[in-house]
């Protein structure tokens, strides 16, 4: 599902590096991440930076190729929200979180509005898919769309901002990413 462009990490840990003949070149430990950069591309979201945040690590327990992840990326967006016909300026954090193996990405959407009480309450409300589907909108429209029809840019309102194909794309994308995160 996931396909990254680019990674750029900065970070170190405790690493051991086995070599045999026999085996695939195998690794043990954690390779914590203090910062760097993600490039990612899905259908319809068009290439996005995101900076991954501190505390994210791969974690080796076996084959060098396939890693346990636990990423946390976001980019900052900011857009205007129009409730009650009032319009206004917020900033988000729009992001993904990867996990699970290498081998078996799980990929989760994120959206908060951490400086817009309003929108953060709503946002907390909702479940995770339908989070993960706003901000996928939002990536791939630069507009925050929620399910009740409150939306951006200009008084454009939720039936008309994305076409059925768009829709369907979103909600397949997110349903997707949600059969490959584990919940527990």
């Amino acid at each position: 599902l996931p396909i990254f462009d680019y990674v750029d990490l900065e970070g170190g840990g405790t690493l051991m590096m086995k070599n045999s003949p026999e085996k695939e070149l195998q690794m043990n430990g954690r390779y914590t991440i203090n910062s760097g950069t993600l490039k990612y591309t899905m259908m319809v979201i068009p290439l996005k930076e995101f900076t991954i945040k501190s505390g994210s690590y791969a974690e080796f327990h076996g084959p060098l190729t396939n890693p346990t992840l636990n990423l946390a990326a976001t980019e900052r967006m900011r857009t205007t929200v129009t409730e009650n016909n009032q319009p206004r300026s917020v900033n988000f954090e729009v992001g993904l979180n990867v996990t699970q193996t290498l081998q078996n990405m799980g990929l989760e959407f994120t959206l908060e509005a951490p400086e817009d009480m309003t929108i953060q309450h709503d946002l907390s409300t909702m479940s995770t898919e339908q989070r993960g589907r706003l901000a996928v909108t939002m990536l791939a429209t630069g507009m925050y769309v929620n399910d009740a029809g409150a939306a951006t840019s200009g008084g454009v309102t939720g039936q008309n901002a994305l076409n059925a194909f768009l829709q369907s794309q979103i909600s397949n994308i997110t349903g997707k990413a949600l059969k490959s995160i584990d919940l527990s």
